[in-house]
């Protein structure tokens, strides 16, 4: 299954397995792009995939990867056609002249999240492409640190107010305080 409407050319893709810590995955980005303005919509529909796969899912693409570059509402793929000045532009912030960097527009912050089980291992595939030609670029923006996974919290209250714990040299109470939304599972 395809997210664009042609032929996608200079592909960059990164791929990686990883083990969440908790129960749900988040992911910050934004994707920008030199099509914008004047090729959306067209037939050069550039694109983003965030692509999962593993336990609990099923979907349209290899391996039963689901793409969670979506918008949130609708949840459409995020490409020139899906997010421009005149389509969803409540996503779409113009950078005519280059003031931002050299992309003539690019989305707001979106987030890629989704629900996964903890101690399972999935795989990731982020894939960017031009479609229809490769002589307009386009990039996605990755926040730093904004991948991660809702694990399970450690809270040290020692008797002399530390936060740690000196083996034989204190007393202390250690609390594991998993996700609100995991409270079935037993520790």
């Amino acid at each position: 299954a395809a997210i664009g409407t042609s032929v996608m050319n200079d592909e960059a893709v990164l791929e990686f397995d990883f083990v969440p810590s908790g129960d749900s995955l988040v992911f910050r980005y934004i994707f920008a792009s030199e099509e914008y303005p004047e090729y959306s919509p067209s037939s050069f529909n550039d694109g983003f995939g965030f692509f999962i796969s593993g336990p609990g899912f099923a979907g349209p693409y290899m391996n039963g990867a689901v793409n969670l570059a979506q918008l949130p509402s609708p949840p459409i793929p995020v490409t020139i056609n899906n997010v421009n000045p005149t389509t969803n532009s409540s996503y779409y912030i113009s950078n005519a002249g280059g003031t931002s960097t050299q992309f003539d527009g690019y989305t707001v912050i979106l987030t890629a999240a989704c629900s996964v089980q903890c101690g399972e291992t999935y795989h990731i595939k982020l894939a960017i492409a031009d479609a229809g030609d490769n002589a307009f670029e386009s990039a996605v923006f990755l926040e730093a640190n904004s991948f991660s996974s809702n694990g399970i919290q450690v809270q040290i209250a020692s008797a002399t107010g530390s936060a740690a714990i000196t083996e034989a040299c204190d007393s202390a109470i250690v609390t594991f305080i998993r996700p609100s939304d995991d409270v079935s599972t037993a520790l």
